[in-house]
């Protein structure tokens, strides 16, 4: 269970001050009334976005259960868009979208982890930054850290969601809402003083907890037990709830548009998908979107199609900084209807499977209430008929199909390729130097049969998260069972090799992790991911030149794949490659400032050059970051012993003991300072 914590009131009762506006009661849907550009000229923004919250789990939006009060509020008087699309079922492709007004193939992000906004288009952080806004964002979960880009034009980015424990690669690194809530709070309210120079501000709170595991804290986990998902959604709700009562009292939200979105939704079972990533069906893509800055923003509910490439474009436009957006269009002017609703379509991608398995890339087009999805068994949906998109149209109206194929391959004509990055001769024949094989280019969509389709192969992708979920409960022998079963199936699962090795590796079969790898390597399997885990994988068992043509291969490879940077930074520090491990180092907190785990390599790396107050200065402030990393209290000791402060270094000893009472270098610490 998630840790216990503090339920506040969520509005009910309570006033949103905006305006002159007070207790927000529901109120039945009606038109739009114009908004005029530029209404809320220099109006501060708070941009909310939930992860994984299915748009038919909020009450606004048809949900049952009563899980949503104070997003239904904010939609009863604001303006609620009735259907919006995402563009990837992810979490990080999805935000990308909508902080650029961009799709996935101009953005240049695709997937999650292997992909990194590059800065090459404009952002919503960036263009209020220029217009005078103090910018702050507050996320989640490690999959928006500030490595894979995303923090392009913010003042302050704020991803300090914890480290991964050693040997727990598969946990989820996140913090719940009230934490993520509070830190935005906190923020607004410092720059929001007056002393402060009264500038306007723009924050961003990103909540991860509808995302699988699902596990509320009381009293939520009691109240849904048979239904955690609701009960994540639910306290996610109330945090957000609490937070703006709090904002509002202190007079924060006087003149501020509030805007609520989810980045994609999850299927729960819909279409045999368990969670979200593999398919784009309504589930997944589908999500809320509600707008508030009342009077300006009048109630009402807009039934055109709006998508989140249109976020940035209307916030823009609302406040006075109209600008256009490469994919994106303001929807301010057509929510009063002038011009006309036009359905421009809203194109959608789900790349993971074809990424990570070697499956059919998904890609597709929602226009006019129709859905094409273009994958080698075909598919077309009329949502306004079959809004559960059961009946599979496509063979017998290529009248509708057509169309859409032909607008879908003219919005990718010149789409960006779906690789992290090209490979080079050079990279390639490295590769082979070490007996691995890497296609320079992926196969042509062309060449996918209907074997590779994700429909035929979502029992596969299933199985895939039973081996996961053994590997997060402790049964090992049954994820190990399962994900040879994987391979043997589809001998091209890049992931499952992935899965495998880490299984070997968190057991202590370190040389069957490698050797997995390997193997998957000399077949053309891996990818850059695959070789950053096995460039890891050397360095800890102490091969450690093998590891660096390895890891430097991964960045060859794919420049993105920010892991390896960090395990070459802890390769060279055990060669004693001093400046090299510094550099490595050094561009990892470029790019992840907030990143603890690095700090505390770098504590190692100045403790292993006798630096020992640079390394209590790197050590805190891993700990400053992440006060549960174990690992750099016992460095933090070793720095005060080393400098004769051992009344220091037994405290420090005893901290990380307390957090982890199987941290053995911390325990022998502590022993030899008491004898």
């Amino acid at each position: 269970m998630k840790k216990r914590l503090a339920v506040f009131a969520v509005l009910a009762g309570l006033a949103l001050v905006a305006a002159g506006v007070g207790v927000m009661r529901r109120r039945s849907a009606k038109a739009t009334e114009a908004i005029d550009s530029g209404a809320l000229r220099g109006a501060n923004v708070l941009l909310v976005t939930i992860d994984t919250l299915r748009a038919d789990h909020v009450g606004a939006y048809g949900g049952a259960g009563g899980l949503t009060p104070t997003i239904d509020r904010l939609a009863a008087e604001g303006l609620r868009f009735e259907t919006t699309y995402a563009h990837v079922p992810l979490t990080l492709p999805s935000h990308a979208s909508l902080l650029t007004g961009a799709y996935p193939f101009v953005n240049g992000v695709r997937d999650n982890g292997s992909f990194r906004f590059d800065g090459r288009h404009p952002t919503l952080a960036g263009t209020l930054k220029a217009a005078g806004y103090r910018t702050g964002a507050f996320v989640a979960a490690f999959v928006l850290d500030a490595r894979f880009g995303l923090n392009a034009g913010f003042d302050v980015y704020d991803d300090k969601y914890g480290s991964r424990p050693a040997g727990g690669g598969l946990s989820v690194l996140e913090r719940p809402a009230d934490k993520v809530l509070d830190a935005a709070m906190s923020w607004i309210t410092r720059i929001g003083d007056p002393a402060d120079g009264n500038r306007p501000w723009f924050a961003w709170a990103h909540l991860y907890d509808p995302h699988e595991p699902y596990d509320p804290p009381e009293p939520f986990h009691t109240r849904y037990a048979r239904d955690p998902y609701s009960g994540e959604i639910a306290f996610a709700d109330a945090q957000l709830g609490a937070t703006l009562d709090r904002l509002a009292r202190q007079g924060y939200l006087s003149r501020t548009l509030v805007v609520v979105a989810a980045d994609h939704g999850e299927s729960l079972g819909d279409h045999q998908e368990r969670t979200h990533g593999l398919f784009a069906y309504e589930a997944t893509l589908r999500v809320p979107l509600v707008v508030w800055a009342p009077p300006a923003v009048k109630p009402g509910v807009f039934k055109g199609a709006a998508r989140l490439v249109d976020v940035m474009p209307t916030i823009l436009d609302v406040i006075g900084i109209p600008a256009p957006a490469p994919s994106g269009r303001s929807l301010r002017p057509l929510v009063g209807g002038d011009p006309p609703f036009d359905d421009r379509g809203s194109y959608f991608e789900a790349l993971n499977a074809n990424l990570t398995r070697n499956w059919a890339p998904l890609a597709g087009l929602v226009s006019r209430g129709f859905k094409l999805i273009d994958l080698p068994i075909p598919e077309l949906y009329d949502l306004g008929a079959d809004p559960a998109e059961r009946t599979n149209l496509y063979a017998r109206r290529q009248d509708l199909a057509k169309p859409l194929e032909l607008q879908l391959d003219a919005l990718r004509a010149d789409a960006r390729a779906a690789t992290p990055s090209p490979v080079d001769r050079d990279t390639v024949q490295r590769l082979r130097s070490l007996g691995y094989v890497v296609a320079p280019t992926p196969r042509p969509a062309r060449s996918f049969t209907a074997r590779d389709d994700p429909k035929t192969l979502v029992t596969l992708n299933n199985r895939l998260d039973e081996a996961l979920d053994g590997l997060r409960t402790g049964a090992p022998e049954a994820a190990e069972r399962i994900l040879k079963e994987l391979i043997a199936a589809r001998p091209d699962f890049t992931v499952a090799y992935d899965r495998l090795a880490q299984l070997y590796r968190d057991t202590g079969r370190m040389q069957r992790a490698i050797a997995t790898l390997e193997a998957a390597s000399r077949d053309g399997v891996a990818d850059a991911t695959s070789l950053a885990a096995l460039g890891g994988y050397l360095q800890e068992a102490g091969n450690f030149d093998r590891s660096v043509e390895v890891l430097q291969a991964a960045l060859k490879l794919n420049p993105s794949e920010m892991d390896a940077y960090e395990k070459l930074g802890v390769t060279y520090t055990r060669m004693g490659r001093y400046a090299d491990a510094h550099e490595m180092f050094g561009h990892m907190l470029s790019v992840a400032p907030n990143s603890a785990t690095t700090y505390n390599n770098l504590g190692s790396l100045l403790l292993t050059e006798r630096r020992y107050a640079d390394a209590v200065e790197s050590l805190t402030r891993a700990i400053a970051i992440d006060p549960g990393l174990a690992n750099a209290y016992n460095g933090l000791g070793v720095a005060y012993a080393r400098q004769g402060q051992m009344d220091r270094a037994v405290v420090e000893w005893q901290k990380a003991l307390d957090l982890r009472p199987d941290l053995t270098d911390a325990r022998d610490n502590l022993e030899r300072a008491r004898r």
